[in-house]
């Protein structure tokens, strides 16, 4: 077994010695398999395409004030060298407040063996924190005029930097990730300003565990299961389970689990082959087994060769 490998499980047993169950993340995406760039830098230039991606998620639909994200992000190698560029945009909205952020990713591949490829990589960037109070509409019969001492009369909005690390091992059959893509803790803006917007607190830093393999299950149809871990230290671990089968003609379809009760419907289709869509339907019940509250997912995937060959198929790790 390679060192490489070796130091692969060592780092997953001792992330797993130290996490608990159930921690929860705001950004999400259920077919976390088709958006591996948001989650880890080290999947910079992996493929052997340069890669698009419009992602958009919509949960708690018909809910005022449902998060909502929205993503763009390219990836691809640089042709004849060892190593890979890509950037990642979104637009994070949750009731009043608002994400922006633009990262940049770097990643630098080893050839371990025949087959198996280790992925070093790092990103760094800014995010746009806002806060639009007034959006907020007040209900204290107190106060019928907005001025409402509560809250401030006027938006916030503020930039701050962050950077990731991430390491990605892949074979054309399985892969396995982890990565911490913010590792500083940037808190919301508040009236005053920041608090503590560029601290480095381990105890807040997500750390994503992710593996996926592809199984043969016929002459046409492959069996991809996959999951993804995330958690910190000062919460639980949330797990993340999706289980695809992908017929020859490109069609997938699929279910998936996450540890906070949530089950997801997840269909997919090739529409040639350098254009992927998919599409995830996904209750969420948590404590309201009896209703729930439902989500929406669309991802497109673009594969644009970089050289005069052309792509013959889609490419899973």
């Amino acid at each position: 077994m390679s060192r490489a490998i070796k130091l692969l499980i060592f780092i997953v047993c001792f992330h797993l010695s130290i996490s608990n169950v159930m921690a929860q993340e705001n950004l999400r995406f259920s077919n976390y398999n088709y958006n591996r760039l948001f989650y880890n830098p080290a999947y910079a230039g992996t493929s052997r395409f340069m890669e698009a991606i419009i992602a958009y998620r919509n949960q708690w639909v018909d809910i005022e004030g449902s998060p909502e994200i929205a993503l763009v992000s390219v990836q691809a190698p640089v042709n004849y060298t060892k190593f890979g560029l890509g950037a990642v945009f979104y637009n994070n909205k949750f009731g009043i407040q608002q994400d922006n952020a633009i990262f940049l990713n770097y990643a630098y591949h080893f050839q371990i063996n025949n087959q198996g490829i280790l992925s070093m990589g790092v990103q760094a960037g800014f995010i746009n924190k806002q806060i639009k109070w007034t959006n907020l509409t007040q209900f204290d019969p107190n106060f019928p005029s907005p001025n409402d001492p509560t809250f401030p009369t006027q938006d916030i909005s503020t930039w701050v930097s962050n950077f990731g690390i991430g390491l990605y091992y892949y074979t054309p059959k399985y892969f396995i990730s982890f990565s911490a893509p913010r590792l500083l803790s940037n808190n919301q803006p508040t009236a005053k300003g920041l608090s503590n917007n560029l601290s480095f607190d381990v105890k807040q830093i997500n750390f994503y565990l992710g593996t996926g393999i592809n199984l043969p299950f016929n002459n046409e149809i492959d069996f991809v299961p996959s999951l993804l871990l995330v958690s910190s230290y000062s919460s639980s671990t949330n797990l993340n389970l999706n289980l695809d089968f992908i017929h020859e003609s490109g069609f997938s379809v699929g279910t998936g689990y996450r540890t906070d009760n949530s089950w997801a419907a997840l269909i997919g289709y090739q529409l040639n082959p350098k254009l992927r869509f998919s599409y995830s339907y996904e209750k969420s019940f948590g404590k309201f087994r009896s209703k729930g509250f439902t989500n929406h997912e669309i991802i497109l995937n673009y594969n644009l060769s970089l050289k005069k060959s052309q792509i013959t198929s889609p490419r899973y790790f």
